[in-house]
């Protein structure tokens, strides 16, 4: 086979499509991690009087599947300030529940209340689902 008369060019244009894939698929990836409002079900933010910085909380739902169950994720990350927010999820990945599908996630999870003790999300009758106290949220090291 021979090889191509114009050599710089060829290696040019490879460049080039590799410079464009490589954007390309960095792009996604990182339009993958981000979280958005479709995959949201609830976000409250603290009201800044028992806490400064101000604290947000954020119940998303994220796609699950291990070998047994395959549904939705149900994920909580809490914000530490507004401008710059750092944040910390309970967990290594924030997650909080499993369910089959997004509806059972919402009716479940929907209910956010920041109080004086800490953070309680979703209800169960006169029950907290999940708790998290003031103490705990720290922001976490990347």
């Amino acid at each position: 086979m021979a090889l191509p008369r114009k050599i710089p060019e060829f290696v040019l244009v490879a460049l080039v499509c590799l410079m464009i894939g490589y954007g390309t698929g960095s792009v996604l990836t990182e339009r993958k991690k981000m979280v958005t409002l479709e995959h949201s079900i609830a976000l409250k933010w603290s009201d800044g009087v028992h806490e400064n910085p101000p604290l947000g909380a954020h119940v998303f739902l994220e796609p699950h599947m291990d070998g047994i169950t395959v549904g939705k994720s149900v994920r909580l990350r809490i914000y530490i300030g507004r401008e710059q927010p750092q944040f910390y999820m309970p967990g290594r990945i924030g997650q909080i529940d499993v369910l089959s599908n997004p509806q059972e996630a919402v009716r479940k999870w929907r209910n956010i209340e920041w109080r004086k003790d800490g953070l309680h999300v979703g209800v169960d009758g006169n029950r907290t689902r999940f708790f998290v106290p003031h103490a705990e949220i720290r922001p976490m090291i990347q």
